[in-house]
């Protein structure tokens, strides 16, 4: 043999015996699909505690224990996969954080690479007891001195409220918070302090939904802040300024933090008031409602570079076609096929209805704004609120006064897919004065925050295919140490 040949035939030899003794050391990497044990779960830790719990926007650290697991090894919430996995040496430990996802309750597991799902140890009893939620959170302005953010955590599969460990959140030297809004990413909330002229800054903790300070509320520069509203980008954040008959907009960076675009805040014309705030889905127009004066839709384009804002042509819009000279808004709202502007009319006891035009971002009125009760419409505040479903189907208003007598209701609306009309189908009774309605990410539920007699949020299901509220077994959940008047505008993480 010659030396080429033995030099060879030696380095296949070795080759053979160090595969084979990697056979052994490295079970993971040479193991077929089949040969892999089956990981074994003996423990979860959520949050370095056992409450199995997150915010949608996830974020929460999540250790899984037991043997058997494997390079590459993933942690199941259901169908999410758990991010950054990693796996201890003595494959005993996994580590990872919750990624974002719908609210619900999951079952945990975890998948080795050969795709084959874990299995609990036999010492777990009950493996039910470590099924993990995914939870919203609602939280809603509250007018006091000094100014709150009241939270609850919305129950995933009931629908039940439980207040947030350390709520009301005070925003120390900002009084008269009314308005709220959550970032679209879920991680910020912002509250708007009317008396104080502020908007405040907050972190929302994904294990609790505590809010954290993320400093020194920002002045409006309009006076009197009111609603607030996102550009779907999250790059800009859009305050009325209710006596300052304008709208402030805010550049948002990646840390929260807001500063105030060049410019603000932009005036409105021809209208007085300014109060409900929307942004058109594809973020090219923004919509004020104005109560004082003839009121009606305050119109502007939005610059997608830096935010600021243009008055629209033939703005403020009004809906004439019933014989209303005069439109006086409050909740604003678009349909999710981004064609339909909705505002109820507080005072006249109505709802209006504007095609959007897609190029110019004008209102054209749709019909005669619809009563919210049959002939007289439901007392003097009447159709403050706007709220359309997800699905887009139905719109949800609001009906009450202040005089404790009478009544007070969220009104259904069913939308015509065809046209954008609205057609009355039911109402229910509230707690209190209905200030807001909102519809959790499932639109298998609704709430309302209510001032005017007590201060409180109702609970409700809903009908997904007849928009019909229905009470939960606790409707009411009165807001501790909030006057009458105090509930503002509330939002629900979705």
């Amino acid at each position: 043999m010659n030396k080429n040949n033995f030099l060879r035939t030696f380095l296949i030899f070795l080759n053979v015996l160090i595969l084979a003794n990697c056979k052994g050391s490295f079970p993971s990497e040479n193991y077929a699909p089949g040969d892999i044990p089956v990981a074994i779960i003996s423990g979860v830790s959520v949050s370095g505690g056992s409450v199995f719990y997150c915010s949608i926007s996830g974020g929460c650290p999540v250790t899984v224990s037991g043997k058997n697991f494997y390079k590459n090894a993933k942690v199941y919430i259901g169908s999410y996969i758990c991010l950054n996995n990693v796996v201890s040496e003595t494959r005993d430990k996994i580590t990872c954080t919750v990624g974002p996802g719908q609210n619900g309750v999951y079952n945990i597991s975890v998948q080795n690479t050969d795709g084959r799902a874990s299995v609990w140890d036999t010492n777990i009893s009950d493996p039910s007891l470590y099924t993990f939620s995914y939870a919203s959170f609602l939280y809603l302005g509250s007018q006091e001195t000094p100014g709150k953010v009241y939270g609850y955590a919305q129950h995933p599969t009931t629908g039940a409220l439980l207040n947030l460990v350390g709520s009301p959140f005070s925003i120390s030297g900002h009084n008269g918070t009314y308005g709220a809004v959550i970032h679209p990413n879920n991680k910020f909330l912002y509250s708007a302090n009317v008396s104080s002229g502020t908007v405040s800054m907050f972190s929302i903790t994904p294990e609790t939904g505590a809010l954290i300070s993320l400093g020194t509320p920002i002045n409006s520069g309009g006076g009197n802040p009111n609603g607030l509203f996102f550009h779907p980008s999250g790059k800009f954040l859009y305050v009325t300024n209710q006596s300052g008959n304008s709208v402030t907009g805010f550049n948002v960076d990646t840390a929260g933090l807001l500063t105030t675009i060049t410019g603000s805040p932009f005036p409105t014309v021809g209208a007085s008031n300014i109060n409900g705030i929307v942004v058109s889905h594809d973020g090219k127009f923004l919509y004020a409602a104005g109560m004082g004066g003839n009121g009606g839709v305050s119109a502007f384009t939005i610059n997608q570079t830096t935010g600021s804002l243009t008055n629209i042509v033939g703005s403020p819009f009004i809906n004439t076609m019933g014989g209303d000279t005069t439109n006086p808004g409050d909740g604003i709202s678009i349909h999710p096929n981004n064609k339909w502007l909705y505002m109820g009319l507080t005072g006249l006891r109505k709802i209006s209805a504007w095609n959007i035009d897609q190029t110019t971002g004008a209102l054209m009125s749709i019909e005669a704004p619809i009563l919210n009760n049959s002939t007289t419409g439901f007392v003097d505040n009447g159709g403050s609120a706007s709220t359309v479903s997800d699905d887009g189907l139905f719109l949800y208003g609001t009906a009450f006064s202040t005089t404790i007598a009478d009544p007070k209701k969220i009104v259904t609306y069913s939308i015509n897919q065809t046209t954008g009309g609205l057609m009355r189908v039911s109402n229910v009774d509230t707690g209190g004065g209905p200030n807001d309605v909102r519809i959790d990410i499932s639109g298998n539920y609704a709430y309302t925050c209510n001032s005017v007699n007590p201060a409180s949020v109702s609970a409700y299901s809903v009908n997904k295919a007849t928009g019909t509220l229905t009470p939960l077994a606790q409707r009411d959940y009165l807001i501790s140490g909030a006057p009458p008047s105090g509930p503002g505008i509330m939002v629900i993480q979705k």
